[in-house]
């Protein structure tokens, strides 16, 4: 979805078909709330496990060193790569020299840097906060009963960002700086933590599947309806856009219905190898992809009406962008990954 939306352009339509059209794979990119419902379940899956066995510790040993092995020498390596090309491509050194020592120190994760490196990476920030705030709303409600922690933590991730957001005007932003102030983005990793309790609580029943089932129309729902709204552009700062926006998000939690039923056709498909193999490298792709696409629109040009060309445009990209991020992750990211498991084993 984020590629897709990141790829497509249009010229201006007149049509109603046209910019509903537009404005639909505009809204694409939010498939980053899809990931982050996705990653709300993964990564705070193992503490719900210990929290549920009454474990002595309820970090997950390690926790803060796999994170590092699997983030930051992959962002490290698009840095030095990707840097000298936006110098090439856009002058400013200076400005470049300095946005990537900030990715590089990790003073991007604390303060706000310029959007103009890669700005994709204004989500990484956000995921990097939840990385960090999880762990704390784990220890802070340590003399709670799971069940209790099922209500309290994935209600603070909901609304506290949510009333910063309205009570601060503050928002995440990617241009012209990625910035997430007071960690206002974590709102979208509510249904996933949520979720991930229940997993472990073995709440589950195998017709929840049908939630499942049930999130593609919930997704595709807001996605149009938001398509909708944004045809009349004093919409954007209506309550109608916010509305579409959680009617997605909730589609993205009710799709990890799946989990009560893991044999269900739909859920099967979801892990077809050739997804499986996307999701291996798709952070070395996430990396890399965009600038990708802006510089096939500058060196292709326009595509003056030619299906031929527009469809280079778009596919070169991909295929390119694919073709680096495996061999990043194969020759690269796996090594280190496995360096950083070794060494944990080694420890014990």
């Amino acid at each position: 979805m984020v590629f897709v939306c990141h790829s497509f352009y249009a010229r201006e339509q007149t049509t109603l078909a046209g910019r509903l059209a537009v404005n639909f794979f505009g809204n694409l990119g939010l498939g980053v709330a899809l990931f982050f419902t996705l990653s709300g379940f993964l990564i705070s899956w193992p503490f719900w496990k210990r929290k549920v066995s009454r474990a002595p510790a309820l970090i997950p040993p390690g926790y803060g060193w796999r994170r590092f092995w699997k983030i930051y020498p992959p962002l490290a390596l698009s840095i030095l790569l990707l840097t000298p090309c936006f110098i090439l491509w856009m002058g400013e050194p200076k400005l470049f020299i300095q946005t990537a020592v900030q990715w590089l120190t990790g003073l991007a994760f604390l303060m706000p840097v310029s959007g103009r490196l890669n700005p994709v990476m204004w989500s990484l920030v956000v995921e990097i906060h939840f990385y960090l705030v999880l762990p704390l709303l784990f220890l802070l409600t340590k003399r709670l009963s799971a069940k209790t922690c099922l209500a309290v933590i994935p209600l603070f991730l909901l609304i506290v960002p949510v009333i910063i957001q309205f009570t601060s005007g503050r928002h995440v932003t990617f241009a012209p700086e990625i910035n997430d102030p007071f960690c206002v983005g974590l709102s979208s990793f509510c249904f996933g933590v949520a979720m991930a309790g229940v997993d472990n609580l073995k709440w589950w029943k195998p017709g929840w599947s049908r939630a499942g089932d049930a999130g593609w129309g919930v997704m595709l729902l807001g996605l149009v309806g938001l398509a909708w709204v944004r045809l009349n552009p004093s919409a954007h700062a209506g309550l109608a856009p916010v509305l579409f926006q959680w009617t997605f998000v909730l589609g993205t939690g009710m799709l990890l219905g799946y989990a009560a039923d893991p044999q269900n056709p739909r859920a099967r498909w979801l892990c077809a190898p050739w997804l499986r193999w996307c999701g291996i490298i798709s952070y070395e792709w996430y990396l890399f992809h965009q600038p990708l696409v802006f510089w096939s629109r500058m060196w292709f040009g326009p595509a003056h009406d030619s299906l031929l060309k527009y469809s280079l445009i778009l596919g070169a990209p991909l295929v390119v962008s694919l073709a680096i991020s495996a061999l990043i992750y194969r020759k690269f990211s796996l090594p280190i990954l496995k360096y950083g498991r070794a060494r944990k084993s080694a420890l014990k």
